[in-house]
């Protein structure tokens, strides 16, 4: 029976160390491999964080990715434009929106593109970005509305205890009117004749 020697054993370990190497590294994306696509441009105020090579959904499908990030100045505004790539048989229609998501716990960001209903879009088109809806934000925003809220509850709890006495008479009115207006329907339906009766002139 052959035996094999260590430089043998050592080249045979060596090259399964590197196929599984490749194999992880295939699987988990970080090597680009050239494929038939074109890019789409996506022009945003605030990208929260959103890095290259973030993911890029089609309708929820992973399809592409964020390729670069370029930033741009003019008298008013900063810019931040998207460089998207996507895979040839990956269309965007006219009319998409395109936004900024957060994915799971970890608050990994990509961005999700809505496509529905259109022409589609040509390669190299560029896209106004929906606005991003930063978490922190909404939560000021609750808790702002929250203490307007507390404020005309207050104001409202006030004016009713101020008032209390013309509050309650309202009330009471209120209770002797519909009492008269139930006695009068109650009356009319025992004696509809009174409907046709004419008062006497005087």
């Amino acid at each position: 029976m052959k035996k094999y020697g260590n430089e043998f054993k050592v080249g045979l370990f060596v090259l399964a160390s590197i196929g599984v190497l490749i194999f992880i590294t295939f699987r988990t994306g970080k090597v680009d491999i050239k494929k038939p696509g074109y890019f789409l441009y996506a022009t945003f105020d605030e990208i929260a964080g959103l890095t290259k090579k973030a993911p890029v959904m089609l309708n929820g499908l992973e399809v592409g990715k964020v390729d670069d990030i370029i930033v741009s100045y003019d008298s008013d505004n900063t810019k931040i434009t998207l460089k998207l790539w996507l895979p040839v048989q990956a269309k965007v229609r006219e009319g998409a929106v395109i936004s900024i998501k957060t994915l799971g716990l970890m608050g990994e960001k990509y961005i999700q593109i809505a496509s529905h209903g259109g022409s589609f879009m040509k390669p190299e088109s560029t896209v106004t970005g929906k606005p991003y809806m930063d978490l922190d934000a909404l939560m000021e925003e609750t808790e702002a509305l929250t203490g307007e809220a507390k404020k005309l509850s207050a104001s409202l709890n006030y004016t009713v205890t101020s008032n209390q006495d013309k509050v309650s008479s309202i009330i009471k009115n209120l209770e002797s009117t519909s009492q008269n207006v139930e006695e009068l329907t109650a009356d009319l339906k025992n004696n509809p004749w009174k409907l046709l009766s004419k008062p006497k002139g005087r």
